[in-house]
C-alpha cells in the first residue's frame, strides 16, 4: 500500500514537473517575443525625433513656420513613444508578479454583458457587428473579473481597429476538459488587426496618428491571460465563415 502511494505520489510530482517546464518554456518565447516587439517600437518613434531635431540643427527648414512643425511632431513622437514606454512597463509589472490578478469564482455571462456594453459603440462606428453569445448563468471559470474585462475588451478594440465592416463573436466553446474553459473570439475577415502581431513586428513607417501598436498591444493581452493562469492562442482556420479565431483558455473553477 506504500509503495502504491509513493507511486502515485510521483506521478503527481511529474505531472506538475511538466506544467511548470510547459509554462516556463511559455514565458521564455513570450519575453523573446517582447523583448523584439520592444525594439522595434521604441526605434520608430525614436527615430522620427532624431530626424527632425537633425533637420533643424543643419539649417535644412525652408522658413520658421517649417522649423515650427518639425518642433511639434517631434514633440508628438515623444509623446508617443512615453504612451508606448507606460505600456511596456504595466507587461513588465505583470510578468514581474508586481500587478497581479484577484482570482476568484467569476461568472461568464456578466463578464460578456459588460464587454458588449462597453464595445458596442466603438464596433458600430465602424460598421462592424459584435454577436455575443451569453454562456449559462452558472458556469463560472476561476479568474479576476476586471482583467478578464478589460482583455477581452481590449482584443475587440483591436480587431476594431483593423479595418472597417466584417462581423465578429464572442462565444464560450465546449470545455477541453475538466480543468480550462475556452472563450473564442472569431473573427470573419480573413486578415485581422491581431494578425500582425502574430507575424512579429512590421517595417511600416510610424504614423503619429496610430493608435498604440497592435504588436504591443497583444504583448499586454498575452502577459494579463498568463497571469490569469491561462493561454492565448491565434488559429488560422479552413472555414470560409470563420477564417480567424482567438482562443483564451482559462481555469475552471477548482
Amino acid at each position: 500500500m506504500a509503495s502504491w502511494n509513493q507511486a502515485e505520489g510521483a506521478s503527481a510530482g511529474e505531472q506538475q514537473l511538466r506544467i511548470a517546464y510547459g509554462r516556463a518554456l511559455e514565458m521564455a518565447s513570450f519575453k523573446g517575443g517582447f523583448l523584439m516587439r520592444t525594439a522595434h517600437e521604441l526605434r520608430s518613434p525614436l527615430n522620427k525625433i532624431i530626424s527632425l531635431q537633425q533637420m533643424i540643427l543643419e539649417g535644412l527648414c525652408d522658413d520658421i513656420e517649417e522649423e515650427r512643425q518639425f518642433v511639434a511632431d517631434a514633440y508628438a513622437a515623444s509623446l508617443k513613444m512615453l504612451e508606448y514606454l507606460d505600456l511596456m512597463i504595466r507587461v513588465s509589472k505583470i510578468e514581474m508578479g508586481r500587478l497581479e490578478p484577484q482570482l476568484q469564482p467569476v461568472s461568464l455571462a456578466e463578464v460578456f454583458t459588460q464587454v458588449k456594453d462597453l464595445t458596442q459603440m466603438q464596433v458600430a462606428d465602424r460598421n462592424l457587428r459584435l454577436t455575443v453569445e451569453l454562456p449559462k448563468p452558472d458556469i463560472k471559470i476561476q479568474t479576476d473579473s476586471a482583467w478578464l474585462r478589460n482583455l477581452l475588451t481590449l482584443l475587440i478594440e483591436m480587431a476594431v481597429d483593423g479595418s472597417d465592416r466584417g462581423n465578429l463573436h464572442l462565444r464560450l466553446a465546449v470545455p477541453v476538459n475538466d480543468d480550462m474553459s475556452i472563450i473564442w473570439l472569431e473573427d470573419d475577415r480573413p486578415t485581422p488587426a491581431w494578425q500582425e502581431a502574430a507575424q512579429g513586428p512590421s517595417l511600416q513607417e510610424f504614423d503619429l496618428n496610430d493608435t498604440l501598436s497592435t504588436s504591443l498591444r497583444m504583448s499586454l493581452a498575452e502577459a494579463m491571460t498568463m497571469a490569469m493562469g491561462g493561454r492565448l492562442s491565434l488559429l488560422s482556420l479552413t472555414t470560409e465563415k470563420v477564417p480567424t479565431r482567438l482562443q483564451i483558455a482559462l481555469p475552471n473553477v477548482g
